[in-house]
């Protein structure tokens, strides 16, 4: 039994990587900006999980935020760390897709427009989910090439960053690692 099936040439998707970003330096500089401070998330968990497993034991690890003048006093927890990573993911995820909101308004998807109840928030709904897969194709190295690449010779300087970057938080969780072993109850 043959089974043959006839379809239609589809029509590829192809976005270059310039199409990701708005003309011009500006978008490119967030874009690497948010990116970089994305790529601390690491550096800043591993830090407090450090932190948290150096002080294990020795020192009350939970966060009291009902007295607003002993606050400051409790930046130096050691879930600080861990704290200021979430805010960096969660801050760098918001203000991506901020940035990539103007793009995916002006490449708005060719859809039949809603109707019905709810439309408007549908259209909402919709618009956001754009801006979420534009924000998602700006995180990819290829668009940050091109990001690095409109800033000229600065651009590979900068780029080099990344290699440096992730160095870093390798050796974060190395040294987590070895502070597993070291901070070990005995």
């Amino acid at each position: 039994m043959t089974v043959t099936t006839t379809s239609e040439p589809r029509e590829e998707l192809r976005i270059r990587p310039e199409q990701a970003l708005l003309p011009g330096r500006a978008d490119a500089r967030n874009l690497l900006v948010v990116w970089y401070i994305r790529k601390t998330f690491y550096f800043w968990l591993f830090l407090g999980l450090i932190g948290a497993q150096a002080t294990r034991g020795t020192t009350n690890v939970a966060i009291d935020w009902t007295e607003p003048d002993k606050l400051l006093g409790e930046f130096l927890s050691p879930l600080v760390g861990m704290i200021l990573a979430v805010v960096v993911r969660l801050g760098s995820n918001w203000v991506a897709l901020a940035l990539a909101s103007p793009l995916a308004r002006r490449h708005d998807a060719l859809l039949e427009p809603r109707t019905g109840v709810m439309s408007g928030m549908g259209r909402w709904f919709d618009r956001l989910h754009v801006a979420k897969a534009y924000r998602s194709l700006r995180w990819t190295h290829h668009v940050r090439q091109e990001a690095l690449h409109r800033f000229g010779t600065a651009g590979q300087r900068v780029s080099k960053l990344d290699s440096v970057m992730d160095v870093v938080n390798l050796s974060m969780v190395v040294l987590f690692c070895v502070s597993l072993v070291a901070f070990a109850p005995s």
